[in-house]
């Protein structure tokens, strides 16, 4: 699940990460209706879809505003251990389970 004040959207989610930190996840809603597809390591960072406002990549440390709260899941994801992983930056909330 996704939320802003304004927006709450559940969809469905697809991670793989690597040993070595390198982390993917796609946000879709429907089968053929991919919101985001991020690419991510500890330094660089690949988005594409309507959530990123069509493509970006560059520095983690630089990304536009509207994909600061998806590039913080890296961390929470990758290090977690329960079925459900929730998180909040700013007006955003992130609830995840597996």
């Amino acid at each position: 699940m996704y939320r802003t004040a304004t927006t709450t959207l559940i969809g469905d989610v697809l991670v793989r990460f690597s040993k070595s930190g390198d982390f993917e996840l796609t946000f879709s809603k429907g089968p053929g209706v991919t919101l985001l597809s991020l690419r991510q390591d500890a330094t660089f960072a690949e988005a594409n879809g309507p959530f990123a406002k069509g493509r970006w990549s560059g520095a983690v440390d630089q990304a536009p505003k509207p994909l600061r709260g998806w590039l913080g899941l890296r961390h929470r994801l990758i290090h977690s251990q329960d079925q459900s992983v929730r998180y909040t930056t700013g007006n955003e909330t992130f609830l995840f389970r597996f």
